[in-house]
């Protein structure tokens, strides 16, 4: 009875325990903390510079008479000016790029105007000053002015006159800036357009890129609600951070952006939106609370429109299966979303081999290489070495606490099997104690048995003898449990000496496996009426006791 109570509390307080470390007031510890959707998406997002090549020939008419004998002059100039930028996200490893239509469609008129200004500013200096907007056309001078005849004739349409004139070339130049550490070791991508793109999307592709980290792009806006849009504002740098803007739908699974009911923080979120579209951030990518994106936002909010129109990836699959693009994910993104999660729960040291890999497949990943610092600074800090400080803008993906929360799940599991080992040894010991009356009984069923001390001979001076203690066990199950509705009868003796009845056994009486005439003898002895005095119970553990007992034969406690 005792080692049953002694079980039974060890296996509550374990499993307690359990639940203290599962659903207490500290994070579970056998919970594990996954990157978030923004974690996994950023590495993909770029920003798109739409620039123009431009080759100017400026020509110049000179006088008779003109001192230095040259009646032409041609003198000679390339401009690359940036017409338009835009945000994207890269879908497969080899560079193809999902972005705003608009930004693969710059006015390149805007682009010889402006180079024509800068080639006459470097010919003639203040003579030829540059106006207030570098893309505008202007004079520089009276009618009569030979640099403002020859400045006139060389905007756009191109013509000639007898003071000269230019021959203008522009084309269009695609400029990728990925998320990286260095644009001037690992950016500055050249990209060309994918066929197929659309009045809203455009596909392009990086030349020569690989294993570049990607997004995943879902298949439809069904379960989405919480809304994340990434992106640029300017050259990817410490100083041109990535953007992050939550949003959310008007209603699930829709393409409207909400506009009422917004509270202090959604105003706040949506003017810092319209600002920031208006600075770059159209095309990149808008992530849903599955982390899948789900589409773009075109730009800015159009004329009597509330909120910016979302692009949705009903409008993006069919550009990408024109283009020839599958999206999926690389090896670059298996390496460092593994690292993450290790980084994410703690695993220091660990995380470290994945963001090496993931800077070896695609150098100057931007969140690998930050995350690979703090990991470096922690597993040494951990070992008792000392780092050098991180800087706070690449802390972007601290993991939740220190506590190593995986150590202490395996400790309570730990507990919580010795607990049921306990249980289930002491109760093999309870059983192999029974055993003995149940291998004399020798008829394979359970029955009632007498204490064991029950049977002990009375002395010739008619004290009776005390019993030895008997060893400490669990009752089997049947009649003879103490906490059962009906107890079994009391052993009945005679002058000190127990007799055998229906309830009692003797060694001498044991049937045997067969059931021979010595089982039939004994279930036909007859009973003997219980001596005067009665029978009493167990102070410990309620079972019934003969009247001579000084020790339970349930508990072993004594009973004097």
């Amino acid at each position: 009875m005792y080692g049953h109570r002694f079980s039974r509390r060890l296996l509550v307080a374990a499993a307690v325990t359990l639940g203290v470390v599962l659903v207490g007031g500290v994070p579970s510890a056998v919970a594990h903390t996954h990157p978030t959707t923004i974690e996994r998406a950023a590495p993909a997002v770029v920003f798109i510079e739409a620039r123009a090549l431009v080759d100017v020939a400026l020509i110049e008419h000179h006088q008779k008479g003109d001192p230095s004998g040259v009646h032409i002059g041609i003198i000679q100039s390339t401009w690359n000016p940036v017409l338009a930028s835009a945000s994207g996200f890269v879908v497969d490893p080899n560079g193809a790029i999902v972005t705003a239509a608009a930004v693969t469609k710059p006015d390149l008129e805007r682009a010889k105007i402006y180079a024509v200004n800068q080639a006459f500013h470097k010919q003639y200096g203040a003579a030829a000053p540059l106006p207030a907007n570098p893309f505008a056309r202007h004079h520089v001078g009276g009618s009569a002015d030979r640099v403002e005849e020859r400045l006139q004739a060389c905007y756009p349409p191109n013509v000639t006159n007898d003071a000269g004139g230019c021959v203008v070339r522009a084309v269009l130049d695609l400029v990728v800036y990925p998320y990286v550490t260095s644009q001037q070791r690992y950016g500055n991508l050249k990209a060309e357009v994918l066929p197929g793109a659309t009045k809203d999307v455009a596909v392009l592709r990086v030349r020569g890129a690989n294993s570049m980290p990607t997004v995943a792009v879902a298949q439809s806006l069904v379960g989405s609600s919480a809304l994340g849009v990434l992106g640029f504002t300017g050259v990817p740098s410490a100083s041109s951070p990535l953007l992050e803007i939550n949003q959310h739908l008007a209603k699930p699974g829709t393409g409207d952006l909400k506009t009422t009911g917004l509270d202090a923080q959604d105003v706040k979120d949506a003017t810092h939106l319209k600002q920031a579209l208006s600075q770059g951030l159209s095309g990149g990518p808008v992530v849903a609370e599955r982390g899948q994106v789900i589409g773009f936002l075109a730009g800015p909010p159009r004329a009597g429109r509330p909120a910016p129109d979302l692009v949705s990836v009903a409008a993006i699959l069919p550009v990408l299966k024109a283009a020839k693009v599958a999206p999926h994910s690389g090896p670059a993104d298996t390496s460092y979303e593994d690292a993450m999660h290790l980084f994410k729960n703690g695993a220091y040291a660990a995380a470290i081999p994945g963001f090496t890999k993931a800077l070896e497949l695609f150098p100057g990943h931007y969140r690998a290489q930050a995350n690979l610092a703090i990991a470096k600074q922690r597993a040494g800090a951990s070992k008792g070495a000392s780092a050098p400080a991180v800087p706070a803008h690449e802390q972007t993906s601290a993991a939740t606490g220190g506590v190593p929360w995986l150590l202490v799940a395996g400790v309570a599991a730990v507990l919580l099997l010795v607990a049921v080992a306990l249980l289930l040894l002491r109760r093999r010991r309870g059983s192999g104690a029974t055993g003995v009356s149940k291998a004399g009984a020798g008829d394979g069923r359970a029955g009632p048995r007498a204490p064991a001390h029950a049977a002990a001979p009375a002395a010739a001076s008619g004290r009776t003898a005390r019993p030895a203690a008997p060893p400490r066990h669990e009752p089997g199950p049947g009649p003879d449990r103490p906490d059962q509705r009906r107890a079994a009868p009391p052993s009945p003796s005679v002058g000190g000496r127990p007799v055998a009845n229906a309830n009692t056994r003797s060694p001498s009486a044991q049937p045997s496996r067969q059931g021979g005439p010595q089982a039939s003898s004994l279930q036909q002895a007859p009973a003997v009426p219980v001596p005067s005095g009665g029978y009493r119970f167990c102070t410990s553990c309620g079972g019934r006791l003969a009247a001579q007992h000084q020790y339970c034969g349930w508990c072993g406690e004594p009973v004097g």
